[in-house]
């Protein structure tokens, strides 16, 4: 949060008390624009026009009651604030975790606006993203042993490596609630995800979050992830996915490191192929940790709670238009 607060008062201190705009933000060099946003230039301009650009902002609803709670309606653009101003104070939330009073110091406007705003532009992303979430997991056909990298080379069949991860949420006021979400593992509240990865570690898909008590093998069941798995696949899985009965009746293959059991040495064999599943996993703690470059799931309040799901997807997609952690084997022999 210290970090938050220096660069609120550095941003005011550079522009003598005026209000940021994305003018003024593009005009800074790129790997500032892309530490605040989590985009390049050029990919904070595909994502305005992904979603549907001056148009769609154009009939956003900002604020809702309970006569019309779904209707779309062309209004008014609230006080100064450009369409690009709108999806840039959004991002910077999103990336660097500007609480609402930050951003309403940084854009000169109130909270109450801001906040209204966050909210319309994070529904917007998720829903122009969500069509996309079926075909975020690649193909097994899309990705052949051809071009697979030299450290997945040996798994033929190759379709994700699977892991989770987990948001650290504030202690909600329900008791049940309460008992519900800690997590022995990781001694606090936490809702949990299952995450994968194609072969060049882009985020191929995330599940909805579950309570922190869940295990591994159950979230693995319920994460919908069964549904777009095909026979033949081969996933790469760490040692806590026991997960043989339901990928057996998929006719879905494992990779997972051995279980030493009782013996006191893993055979010759047993060694180089952890090593191997080694080597090709800490792709998927890479992807992660990407995830959590996004600032705001460490400020995670309670009020926040009922649109995680659709932050977290948010930042998925947005995750997936960094370069791709592993460089494609006929990419890196050109």
């Amino acid at each position: 949060m210290l970090v938050c607060i220096n660069v609120t008062f550095g941003f005011l201190q550079e522009q003598g008390g005026r209000p940021i705009s994305y003018e003024m933000v593009s005009k800074k060099p790129e790997k500032e624009f892309r530490r605040l946003t989590g985009l390049s230039k050029h990919n904070f301009l595909v994502v305005y026009k992904f979603v549907g650009g001056d148009n769609m902002f154009d009939q956003m609803k900002y604020q809702y009651n309970s006569r019309t709670p779904n209707r779309r309606k062309k209004q008014k653009r609230p006080d100064r604030l450009t369409h690009h101003d709108r999806l840039l104070l959004t991002l910077m939330r999103l990336r660097r975790g500007f609480s609402i009073e930050d951003l309403a110091l940084l854009f000169h406007v109130s909270s109450a606006l801001i906040g209204d705003i966050f909210y319309a532009v994070v529904n917007l992303l998720y829903h122009q993203f969500l069509p996309l979430r079926e075909r975020m997991f690649t193909t097994r056909a899309a990705q052949p042993t051809s071009v697979l990298p030299a450290c997945l080379k040996s798994f033929k069949n190759f379709r994700a490596t699977i892991d989770t991860t987990e948001v650290k949420i504030q202690v909600p006021y329900n008791y049940k609630q309460q008992g519900n979400t800690y997590s022995k593992y990781k001694s606090a509240n936490v809702v949990n995800y299952l995450v994968a990865c194609n072969c060049w570690g882009a985020v191929s898909f995330i599940s909805p979050g579950y309570e922190g008590s869940i295990s591994d093998v159950e979230l693995f069941r319920v994460s919908g992830i069964c549904d777009l798995l095909h026979p033949d696949d081969v996933l790469l899985v760490d040692r806590g996915f026991t997960i043989e009965e339901q990928t057996d009746a998929l006719r879905v293959k494992l990779v997972r490191p051995a279980f030493l059991g009782d013996r006191d040495v893993f055979s010759q064999e047993e060694n180089l192929m952890n090593s191997k599943i080694s080597a090709a996993r800490i792709h998927i703690e890479r992807c992660i940790r990407k995830l959590k470059c996004f600032h705001i799931l460490k400020r995670m309040t309670n009020n926040m709670i009922p649109m995680l799901d659709q932050i977290v997807f948010v930042i998925a997609c947005l995750v997936n238009f960094d370069p791709p952690n592993i460089q494609a084997l006929q990419e890196r022999d050109m």
